[in-house]
């Protein structure tokens, strides 16, 4: 199976990775990976990214940026989003060639979710932040209709959203079927890299900035939850 790999700089560059012909296990994929950078036509700092095949994938960042190449990089098109031109988009999770969700970071309203169903020609505002305190930072999802999105804690609380209608709308855990957060405790805005799923209901978040480094976990889909100390 041909794996592909696409890897950010903290600037405008993406570089694509791929292993060499001929390559029959992954040992021999991992030790010869040839990496090729590539020019995105964009001067936003990009922070987000995701491969959803060897041909397409997804990138978002500074400006309310948001790419998409369907010819394994060697061009992009910027696609619009209404009213997000003074966006940061950390994070862009594709889940197929033409369904992506978008999360922008920072304090109150800069916080927001978007998703597109037809290739990023039109975007849904899915949700805004109305808390002054919250700071979402990143997403992850089992498919196109079953996502998670957190923020750091709020209150010594943790703050976590779950898709509801098939994927059309998020609605927060409650504070009761989650442990309490340590004093500062968050999830870093980093790319969307803290946060996995895995079939059928697995979550892991890795949280920081307190007195630990924990990891967040759910086994049942976001009904329970239980932390660890790492």
């Amino acid at each position: 199976t041909m794996r592909i790999l696409l890897c950010l700089s903290l600037s405008t560059a993406l570089w694509f990775g791929f292993p060499p012909a001929g390559a029959t296990a992954p040992s021999q994929a991992r030790e010869s990976w040839r990496w090729t950078p590539l020019s995105t036509g964009s001067d936003a700092r990009l922070r987000g990214v995701s491969a959803v095949t060897d041909r397409v994938a997804w990138a978002s960042g500074t400006n309310g940026t948001i790419l998409r190449t369907t010819d394994g990089g060697s061009t992009w098109a910027r696609l619009a989003v209404p009213g997000a031109d003074k966006l940061d988009f950390r994070d862009v999770d594709g889940v197929d060639e033409t369904t992506a969700y978008a999360l922008s970071i920072g304090s109150g309203e800069l916080s927001r979710i978007y998703k597109t169903a037809d290739a990023g020609r039109t975007w849904t505002e899915q949700f805004v932040n109305r808390d002054p305190k919250a700071f979402f930072d990143a997403m992850a999802f089992w498919d196109a209709k079953r996502g998670v999105a957190v923020s750091d804690s709020v209150d010594g609380q943790f703050v976590i959203l779950m898709t509801t209608d098939g994927g059309a709308s998020w609605e927060r855990v409650p504070a009761a079927s989650l442990p309490p957060a340590l004093p500062n405790e968050g999830f870093f805005a980093a790319s969307g890299t803290n946060i996995a799923v895995a079939a059928p209901n697995h979550i892991w978040v890795g949280t920081g900035a307190a007195s630990a480094a924990r990891v967040l976990r759910s086994s049942d889909g976001g009904r329970t939850w239980a932390v660890a100390r790492t």
